[in-house]
């Protein structure tokens, strides 16, 4: 499946994010590492991410990257409610960051 979407966004704890700023890049929180890749959202899907896993916690990062960045370890998989999900099959390195919300 192609989706073609030119960005992806990763919602991160605040202790996640300094880890991943400190050694610039990110393997994967442990849901990551039972998955077997990192997830990621497209801007539709944010919402629903932050409400599903996210919710109790009072300091998030939401961090843009472009596509084009992560292919082609970058897969779009049909994952909660039937939606096709970026996941990443690779380690995020922190200069892809284009922008932190």
């Amino acid at each position: 499946m192609k989706v073609h979407c030119k960005v992806v966004y990763r919602v991160f704890k605040k202790e996640e994010f300094e880890e991943f700023e400190n050694k610039e890049f990110f393997s994967g929180n442990t849901l990551d590492k039972e998955s077997g890749f990192i997830h990621l959202s497209t801007k539709k899907q944010i919402f629903g991410t932050i409400t599903k896993y996210y919710l109790e916690e009072k300091d998030l990062k939401v961090v843009k990257f472009n596509t084009s960045d992560l292919k082609p370890k970058l897969k779009w998989e049909k994952s909660r409610d039937e939606d096709f999900f970026p996941h990443f099959y690779g380690i995020l390195l922190f200069d892809w960051i284009t922008e932190i919300l």
